[in-house]
């Protein structure tokens, strides 16, 4: 899937790009990236998502200064549906990664950017929403000043403790253990991007199964500005990272919708239930 490179290496080494070199992205890689997109779009929350490469410069789109240098971005629109918000999360960063494997940068912009000119471009439909596009391009070498200190306001390469996100049995007893491919495939949902690096991600293990929640943070702004709650994409980008970590890995299961965890999720201060694995 991601031209024979291993994804939890892909996990790894990805990072947000703000600073991107004038060199323009080879034409042959984006033509790669659009035959990848019927791939991509492919989720198991049964969204309907579509990607489209844009081209006009990070100063004609629009991106408040956030990002410097890029002349092509990639963006995606999505039908409504019960789990649109997720699956489009799941889609675009299996995007993020194949352009990762591509040897291009990437950053996820999900409030940073200005809507109605890519909205002019991508025309989503009366039923579609666009929750996110990230520019396209070879990293800089020299970061700007406002990268550094939008990475730094972001903790961006800070992340919780592995026992503040993953709990044994309930959503107070923090779950401990040893190396193997279950903490691995953990480690990948850990480590993967959210908005405003909030990591809003909460998994329970109760016997053989795991269930994934949104810890929602309801003084977030992006959850309210836009008309949909953007930390929904964080839980579509766990389950992407810790399903392709554990194909890679033979870890047995499947994302699984589980009706009789919903009411569980009272037992924690603003959890949402979202998926399982079993």
């Amino acid at each position: 899937m991601f031209l024979n490179q291993s994804a939890i290496a892909l996990m790894q080494k990805r990072t947000s790009v703000r600073t991107y070199e004038k060199k323009p992205v080879d034409s042959e890689k984006l033509d790669m990236l659009r035959s990848f997109f019927e791939t991509a779009c492919e989720n198991p929350f049964d969204a309907k998502v579509r990607f489209d490469i844009v081209e006009g410069g990070s100063g004609k789109l629009g991106t408040y200064g956030f990002i410097k240098g890029a002349k092509v971005f990639f963006a995606g629109c999505v039908k409504k549906s019960g789990y649109d918000i997720e699956g489009f999360g799941y889609a675009f960063e299996k995007v993020v990664l194949y352009a990762t494997a591509l040897g291009l940068g990437t950053c996820w912009l999900g409030g940073t950017f200005k809507r109605a000119s890519f909205t002019a471009l991508m025309k989503p439909g009366k039923d579609e929403i666009m929750p996110a596009i990230s520019p396209l391009g070879y990293t800089a070498e020299k970061k700007t000043l406002t990268e550094k200190m939008v990475a730094a306001g972001a903790g961006a390469r800070k992340r919780k403790r592995f026992g503040e996100l993953f709990f044994d049995g309930d959503a107070k007893t923090p779950l401990f253990i040893e190396e193997g491919q279950l903490k691995s495939c953990l480690e990948m949902v850990r480590i993967g991007p959210s908005a405003s690096n909030k990591q809003p991600w909460r998994v329970v293990r109760k016997g053989d199964a795991l269930h994934f929640y949104l810890a929602l943070d309801k003084h977030y702004a992006g959850n309210t500005m836009y008309g949909f709650t953007m930390q929904r994409i964080d839980m579509g980008i766990a389950a992407c990272h810790f399903e392709l970590a554990a194909k890679e890995l033979g870890f047995d299961g499947r994302i699984v919708f589980d009706e009789s965890q919903i009411m569980a999720d009272s037992k924690a201060d603003n959890w949402t239930y979202s998926f399982s694995w079993c």
